[in-house]
Formats: C-alpha cells, sequence, structure tokens
C-alpha cells in the first residue's frame, strides 16, 4: 500500500512539475522590422477581457541606426528597470518608489496599491523576485526617464553591430487602476504577469540607404554612354555612309576607343536603382560591340542569300495552297491568301537584296517562283 502511495505521488508531482514547465514556456517569434515597416504583436493578457490587450511594437529608424520597442495598453503600465525583490520593495502591501534601486519619476502624494488578488498570485511573497522587464542582445539602451505610472513602455535602443543578431525578451509587466480625488492620488496595482516573449529579429535595412551619391554616379555612367553609342551609332549605324579605306579605318578606332572607354560593368549591386543603372549601362556596352558600318551590312548582304530560308517560305506557301483547296470557309480562304501574299513579300524583298551566285542559291529561287505560280494559278485566278 505504501508503495502504491509512493508511486501515485511520484507520478503526480511528475505531472505538476510537467505543466509547470508548459505554463513558463517561453514563447519565441521570429520577426523583421525595416525603416518602412514596423512590426506589432498583439499580446492577450487575459482570455474575454479587450481592456486587458497589449500591443508590442518594434520600429527601427534607419537614419538614427536605432530600434524602438513599446509596450501599449488601455491601463496603465508599470515594470521594474531591474531585478527587484518583492520584500525590499512592497511595505504594509504599498510599493514604495523610494526602495527601489533606481529614480523613478512619482507624485510623493500618490500611493501605489498592490490589490489582495494580486498578492494572492504571488508566492511566495517574501522570496518573490520582481524581473527586469527587457533583456536584450546586440542592443545598447539609450537613456530614459522611468515613471511609476505609464500610459505606455518605451525603450530606444542603439543596435550595435550591422549584421549581427538582434534579440528582445520581454519579463514582468504589472497593470494598475488610478483613482484619483481632489484630496488624494491612489493606484492600484491589480495584475502581475511574466510575459516570457522572446523576439528574435532581422532587421531588414534598406540596400540603397546612403547610397545617394553611388546612384547618381550610375545615372551619370549611363546618360555618358547612352550620349556616346548614340552619336556613334548616327555616324556608322544607320547612316549611309560611302564605303572607303578611309572610312573603314575611322569606324575601327572609334569602335575600338569606345570598348576601351566603356568596359563592361562587371558588378553585382544589392541597391535595386544602382543594379538597373548597371544593366542599362551593360545594354549600351553590348550596343556599341555590336554597331556594324552600313556600308558593311549592305555588302554582307549583297554576298549572302539564305536558301534555306527562300526553300522554307515555298514549303510553308505550298501548304497553305493545301490548306485551301480543302476548306469551304470563305474567311478561311481569304487568310490563307493573305498569307500566301505575305510570304512572296518576305522573299521577294530577300532575294532583291541578295545575289545567287552558287547554282543553289539559284535553284531556291526557281522552287520558290514555282511555288508562286501555283498559288496564282490555283487561288487567285
Amino acid at each position: 500500500m505504501d508503495r502504491m502511495k509512493w508511486r501515485n505521488i511520484l507520478i503526480y508531482s511528475f505531472m505538476f512539475i510537467c505543466l509547470g514547465h508548459v505554463s513558463w514556456a517561453r514563447t519565441i517569434k521570429r520577426i523583421s522590422v525595416s525603416g518602412n515597416e514596423p512590426y506589432v504583436d498583439h499580446v492577450s493578457l487575459q482570455d474575454g477581457s479587450a481592456d486587458m490587450d497589449l500591443l508590442v511594437k518594434f520600429v527601427f529608424d534607419e537614419p538614427g541606426n536605432c530600434l524602438t520597442v513599446s509596450l501599449i495598453s488601455y491601463r496603465r503600465l508599470f515594470v521594474f528597470q531591474s531585478d527587484v525583490r518583492y520584500s525590499q520593495v512592497v511595505r504594509c502591501f504599498k510599493l514604495r518608489p523610494s526602495k527601489l534601486p533606481y529614480v523613478v519619476d512619482s507624485d510623493e502624494r500618490a500611493r501605489y496599491k498592490l490589490t489582495k488578488s494580486l498578492r494572492k498570485s504571488i508566492r511566495p511573497r517574501r522570496k518573490h523576485v520582481f524581473k527586469r522587464w527587457i533583456e536584450y542582445e546586440g542592443l545598447q539602451p539609450q537613456p530614459t526617464d522611468y515613471k511609476m505610472v505609464n500610459e505606455y513602455i518605451e525603450q530606444r535602443f542603439d543596435v550595435l553591430y550591422k549584421d549581427a543578431p538582434v534579440t528582445v525578451t520581454l519579463r514582468d509587466l504589472l497593470l494598475m487602476d488610478e483613482q484619483v480625488t481632489p484630496t488624494k492620488k491612489k493606484y492600484d496595482l491589480f495584475f502581475q504577469t511574466d510575459l516570457n516573449r522572446k523576439y528574435e529579429i532581422a532587421i531588414l535595412r534598406d540596400p540603397c540607404f546612403g547610397k545617394e551619391e553611388a546612384i547618381q554616379a550610375a545615372m551619370t555612367c549611363v546618360e555618358n554612354i547612352k550620349n556616346s553609342y548614340s552619336a556613334f551609332d548616327r555616324s556608322f549605324g544607320e547612316a549611309s555612309v560611302p564605303y572607303s579605306a578611309d572610312s573603314r579605318e575611322v569606324f575601327t578606332r572609334m569602335k575600338a576607343l569606345l570598348v576601351e572607354q566603356y568596359p563592361l560593368w562587371e558588378e553585382t549591386n544589392p541597391c535595386p536603382e544602382i543594379q538597373a543603372n548597371i544593366d542599362l549601362y551593360n545594354s549600351y556596352v553590348d550596343s556599341i560591340r555590336g554597331v556594324m558600318p552600313a556600308f558593311e551590312e549592305r555588302r554582307v548582304e549583297i554576298l549572302q542569300l539564305d536558301t534555306d530560308y527562300i526553300l522554307a517560305l515555298a514549303k510553308r506557301m505550298d501548304a497553305h495552297v493545301s490548306r485551301w483547296l480543302l476548306s469551304s470557309d470563305p474567311a478561311e480562304r481569304n487568310d490563307l491568301v493573305a498569307s500566301c501574299e505575305e510570304i512572296i513579300r518576305q522573299a521577294r524583298s530577300h532575294i532583291g537584296q541578295a545575289s545567287a551566285s552558287h547554282e543553289r542559291q539559284r535553284a531556291a529561287i526557281r522552287v520558290f517562283n514555282a511555288a508562286e505560280e501555283y498559288f496564282h494559278k490555283t487561288c487567285t485566278e
């Protein structure tokens, strides 16, 4: 019997410990903030009581490189700025501001009383330690004035390292009701909780912040290469330049000079605005390298006739004629005729600019002429 009794005691003790661990389990949240987007967390301190809700707000100020943590509630708030033993600061059920280990702004006439329900929730009272309301890593707190009565709690931090992790853990928070009469001020501290919430914060910095000069420099580079390319292209890419040894030499020298003056910008920049200008600059670099003088383009076209292209056009036109013969839809037939006429226009344009200097090229032209003749005989007569 004694053995069964001890067994039950051990089981219930184990369950109590597990429940205790669950109730005091730390909440960990991974969040991100930026200069344009703060983070706000909603915490329900008591189910079914909207006026007991708490907002936790994180705001990052990029120009100042600082993070602000705020607690906002409908109720008056009080927090401890360091760990403080209950017996040190509470006398006769009243919290004594003068007993705090730091200076706090308070009204000497006011009384800050712990309600009976709050005192009952703190066990054991004499040994209980109120925890500092905030813990942090990667941050340096800025000086601030501490108050006994707060409409909101706010602490501003300097961010110590640009890429180091930042964490904030929220601990003890007390709520109070205000009772003011013409003769006295009284505040009832009626609720206390250990928030025990840890925020692992990713600070998303603007990749373009502080890079105004670099952005302007990138825009200037684009403007310069754009003007140079436009002048070069007007002179040789589109204008009709008579072919001569001198014109060829001038073109080659100018192109080599521009290629040397505007090398490829081999950089990837995290700032989207700078990267867009880099991409635009490199597109002009490619355009300069691809410029071919107008007289050379004409010479290349005269020397080359694409036989495969001509034969493909002839085959496509034959396929359209076959579909025309099988179709009874007037609209479809009209579309096929229009398509064949466009094929003829493309082929004649290409043949007119090329020279059939080889038998294979002349044979391709004959094949196309036969396909064109068959089209006219079948579809247009």
